[in-house]
């Protein structure tokens, strides 16, 4: 289960990098490859410092829940933006 997890992270991260090449100019394509490491870094270890300085000041069971209903949080937040801003127009309404 756990290679799965792997595996399917590895896809969309090889996605990710395919989408910027296609859609960076050529001459920036550095630099998006650049931001698109530091998104990917920083999105891995902002939550692992945090959860490990949540531990230090409550206990592991609390900071994890807390950690959890700000990732549940946030994935509502993104979910309803997402999924909210592709309407499509009917053109046979007149």
């Amino acid at each position: 289960m756990a290679g799965g997890a792997l595996a399917g992270a590895g896809a969309a991260f090889k996605g990710s990098v395919s989408t910027v090449i296609a859609v960076a100019p050529p001459g920036a394509r550095g630099e998006a490859l650049a931001g698109l490491f530091l998104a990917a870094y920083a999105s891995l270890a902002v939550p692992v410092v945090g959860l490990g300085l949540a531990t230090q000041l409550l206990s592991p069971r609390d900071a994890v829940l807390g950690f959890a209903a700000v990732l549940v949080a946030v994935v509502a937040v993104v979910g309803r933006r997402l999924l909210g801003t592709h309407r499509v127009k009917n053109t046979d309404d007149r």
